[in-house]
């Protein structure tokens, strides 16, 4: 009897860590990240092969058919590869090669006619959500990756039923990881007054349906009416207000109302993130208005995910990187750059470009930190010059390259941006808001410590073998 248990137990592990490792085999790209899991599914009998269906497998696949079908409707957007180029070629020549770069990688068109407006704060942002908010006749579109249940949560749900109530098409798309579950107990108000809610590949049913704690939608869109639309870093949360009263640790960050032509692409963009958890197709008349067209701005929406539009922004950041001529600013809360990343860095310097990198100098995730740490040794001994903002936590996401080219929305500059989860950004040519981008970071950067490499060795060994440690789990951090 021992025997056949015994002999049962082999052949059991020996199907489930083959069928694991022909997995790894055959669909990972990157050969650290397919040797790791070869080692975890090895080393952990069981314990292994589950960890990689749940850590290691991306199930999220996105229907073509919302994309199909919002392209056959007059209303939106429709352009073949080779029109992506819609904007006048004759502004911003020196930045060319970045947009024939950005055009081949999104596959979107670059609009004119566009206003970004930076809201900073919470203190900014939320007054200005809400009233756009109130002021909806049709259609009100909201995707956040958080939405707590406090004050400002609470504020926010509250002016979606009240829109509702009067007849207004009220959508709320939240993840179901970074939303807590006394959250959507709280936005579950939402259907009771005629709105509806949908939780992004929900925890519930995890383990049965779809296993996996990645893949999350960390997208902050807001679109009301097709004419309005907020996005950026913030989350529904008042972490988000700076008030000196506060109890918990408030954060630092920007978002930015938009209107103009880009709104359609955002709107494409809820549309089939709400599809792929909905199952409804949004192809109703009133779902786009005309927008004003008034703006300076030329604008690209740039969605990246573990789907079809896997690594586009993190493969923009790197063309603009290889584009720069004269200086580069990136601001991230969360920085694990791979070796390309790093190359190209270095690579700008090399090439004459000033290359500015800001990281807040206390972390909201210290083991994110602690990886982060030993990446920053080789940018400094090439020319990098990296900064760390004091406290408040600044969460702002931001790239400018050549007091022209700016880069804001919801990606840091980490494996899990870049691979595992769904984000979007805005790509925006216009040397005002570029300025006003660099204005926002001067303040920053001149109460920032400048890292040397002589204060990075100087510090304790243990906290040196931490950071080495924690660098191993750099991929999925």
């Amino acid at each position: 009897m021992e025997f056949i248990i015994f002999s049962v137990f082999i052949i059991v592990w020996v199907t489930v860590t083959s069928a694991a490792t022909f997995h790894i085999l055959l669909n990972k790209r990157d050969p650290r990240g397919a040797a790791l899991w070869l080692a975890i599914t090895g080393l952990l009998p069981f314990a292994g092969p589950l960890l990689y269906w749940v850590l290691g497998i991306n199930r999220v696949k996105r229907s073509s058919t919302v994309r199909a079908r919002r392209r056959s409707r007059p209303g939106w957007v429709h352009w073949r590869p080779e029109q992506i180029h819609d904007a006048d070629e004759g502004l911003y020549p020196e930045l060319k090669s970045l947009r024939d770069i950005s055009g081949r990688i999104t596959g979107q068109p670059l609009l004119p006619g566009n206003t970004i407006e930076p809201l900073y704060e919470g203190n900014q942002a939320f007054p200005a959500m809400l009233a756009a908010i109130g002021a909806a006749e049709r259609s009100v579109n909201l995707s956040t990756y958080i939405l707590d249940r406090d004050a400002v949560g609470s504020r926010i749900i509250s002016a979606l039923c009240s829109v509702a109530q009067r007849g207004v098409e009220v959508r709320v798309l939240v993840d179901g990881l970074g939303t807590s579950r006394s959250a959507i107990v709280m936005a579950r108000r939402l259907r009771g007054a005629g709105a509806m809610l949908s939780i992004f590949h929900p925890l519930f049913g995890l383990w049965v349906r779809r296993p996996s704690i990645n893949m999350r939608n960390h997208r902050k869109l807001l679109i009301i009416d097709g004419r309005i639309g907020f996005t950026g870093g913030i989350n529904i949360s008042s972490r988000h207000f700076l008030t000196p009263w506060k109890k918990v640790d408030p954060v630092r960050d920007i978002h930015f109302r938009v209107t103009g032509p880009v709104l359609e692409p955002m709107q494409a963009v809820f549309a089939e993130d709400w599809y792929a958890s909905k199952g409804e197709l949004l192809n109703s008349d009133g779902f786009l208005a005309n927008h004003d067209g008034g703006g300076e701005a030329l604008a690209r929406a740039v969605s990246s995910g573990p789907d079809e539009d896997l690594e586009r922004i993190y493969q923009l950041i790197l063309g603009a990187l290889r584009s720069a001529r004269e200086h580069v600013l990136i601001m991230t809360p969360y920085f694990i750059p791979d070796r390309a990343l790093t190359q190209a860095l270095c690579s700008a310097v090399l090439a004459g470009v000033r290359v500015e990198v800001l990281l807040p100098e206390k972390s909201d995730h210290p083991l994110v930190q602690s990886a982060s740490m030993t990446y920053i040794p080789e940018l400094i001994e090439n020319g990098v010059k990296v900064l760390l903002v004091p406290p408040p936590f600044a969460h702002s996401k931001l790239m400018v390259v050549d007091r022209t080219w700016s880069l804001i929305g919801s990606a840091n500059i980490d494996p899990r941006s870049f691979r595992l989860n769904f984000e979007f950004d805005l790509e925006i040519y216009s040397r005002e808001f570029a300025a006003q981008m660099l204005q926002y970071t001067e303040k920053m950067s001149s109460e920032g410590t400048a890292l040397s490499l002589e204060a990075l060795m100087a510090r304790p060994l243990a906290i040196r073998l931490l950071e080495g440690a924690a660098k191993v789990f750099s991929p999925y951090l």
